[in-house]
């Protein structure tokens, strides 16, 4: 329960202090490119890891400290891999005759849940091998935190750019949402800010159904490690 808990609240707190500096910054009127909103990436992928590392620290006190690091990888190449997913299903002749047949709704849910399940999954190998290496001294456990990294990034990261997607480009009510919170924030009309709204929800989404996959395995590991040393 822990693991959720933690998971969930923080993967939320990284996303939404990757947005508000994504607004203090376009309130200064600085124009960044994408590779400095990429950089911003940082910041939720070590509020993860730390709040992770502090958790793990309780039940295994020789845990290096890289963990605190170890989703940052997984999350920049998840991203990347998911925009360039989505766009070859755009490019792609017999999914993009299917897709201009289909309401912008379903066209949104199969574009995001796809590529996101393939982002996911790259995000998911990248972080699984990472943090396979950093708790095989204390685990005998082979490729399972490997193949169970894979699952849960490429599941919760699917579901999460889903739903985040669907709320920020069809619900009215987070489109009044953002209007208030740029009228209010004086963030100009012309700002990406709208594109970075629904990643706290994402974060939520992404942060829950993870851990609720690599949590039971964890649990597993972790009996498993006191029967050995017992």
């Amino acid at each position: 329960m822990e693991w959720i808990i933690i998971n969930t609240v923080n993967c939320f707190l990284g996303f939404l202090l990757w947005l508000i500096l994504g607004v203090l910054i376009d309130k200064v009127q600085l124009k960044p490119n994408l590779a400095f909103y990429l950089i911003l990436f940082f910041l939720p992928g070590v509020v993860i890891g730390l709040s992770q590392w502090l958790l793990l620290l309780e039940k295994i006190p020789t845990i290096s400290w890289l963990w605190i690091l170890s989703n940052v990888p997984g999350l920049y190449l998840a991203f990347i891999s998911t925009v360039v997913a989505c766009f070859f299903i755009l490019t792609s002749e017999f999914i993009g005759k299917f897709l201009q047949v289909t309401d912008g709704l379903t066209q949104t849910f199969l574009i995001a849940s796809i590529g996101g399940a393939i982002g996911g999954a790259v995000g998911g190998i990248i972080t699984g091998i990472i943090q396979h290496l950093l708790i095989r001294k204390n685990f005998s456990v082979n490729r399972l935190w490997i193949i169970t990294s894979i699952v849960g990034w490429s599941v919760s990261w699917s579901l999460g750019w889903t739903v985040a997607l669907i709320i920020g480009f069809h619900s009215p009510i987070f489109n009044a949402i953002f209007k208030a919170v740029r009228y209010f924030s004086g963030i100009s009309s012309d700002s990406n800010f709208g594109l970075g709204l629904p990643l706290p929800f994402f974060g939520i989404i992404f942060g829950f159904v993870n851990a609720i996959i690599t949590g039971k395995v964890l649990v597993r590991l972790l009996r498993q490690s006191k029967q050995t040393h017992s």
